[in-house]
């Protein structure tokens, strides 16, 4: 299946979803997740907010910082095509409407740089088990991943339906560290 093919069929399945069965999936996934991240030493955790098509993660965020942690999300600057994550204490009061009709931090939130990012958990359409990552097409997340250090954990949260058999991959594509479903945890080595 090409990128496309594969971008479709998850974006039927999602959506085809009845509401009951996809809240049910994502408090398995959201669980599971926590045991995970429970297991990491990271202090501060960069998240993304969610859009209608991807697993809500709102939680996960809420109970991170529940537990005295930092949370940073990030701002798409499209002018540049690349991200910057910042700091969020509130998400109530700390976010504004972005580009792409995405919530994200105000710029009065302070800069994260790379460096700080201890885990980061990352959107995506598609995953394949050897936690290669489908995004949407433009690259933003691959570009930020990048200059990510090694030590980084890149996390990503998926309905099992999401793994794929194989996901097409570039040079300039960043794999997961962990992809976790309903039903599984993915580790991929690094």
């Amino acid at each position: 299946m090409t990128k496309e093919q594969i971008r479709q069929m998850v974006k039927e399945r999602i959506e085809a979803m009845p509401p009951d069965e996809r809240f049910r999936l994502t408090q398995m996934i959201l669980q599971r997740a926590r045991s995970f991240l429970l297991t990491t030493n990271a202090q501060l955790a960069a998240f993304y907010m969610p859009i209608s098509d991807e697993i809500d993660i709102v939680p996960l965020i809420r109970w991170w910082q529940q537990r005295g942690l930092q949370v940073a999300l990030p701002r798409t600057l499209t002018q540049e095509r690349r991200l910057e994550f910042r700091k969020v204490s509130r998400l109530e009061t700390d976010l504004q409407l972005g580009a792409f009709g995405i919530w994200e931090p105000k710029p009065s939130c302070p800069l994260v740089t790379p460096e700080e990012i201890d885990l980061i958990v990352v959107p995506g359409r598609a995953f394949d088990e050897c936690c290669n990552r489908l995004g949407r097409g433009l690259g933003y997340y691959d570009r930020f991943l990048k200059n990510l250090p090694e030590r980084t954990l890149k996390v990503a949260l998926a309905f099992e339906f999401q793994i794929v058999k194989r996901i097409p991959t570039k040079p300039n594509d960043v794999p997961m560290d962990v992809v976790i479903t309903e039903r599984r945890t993915l580790m991929c080595p690094k």
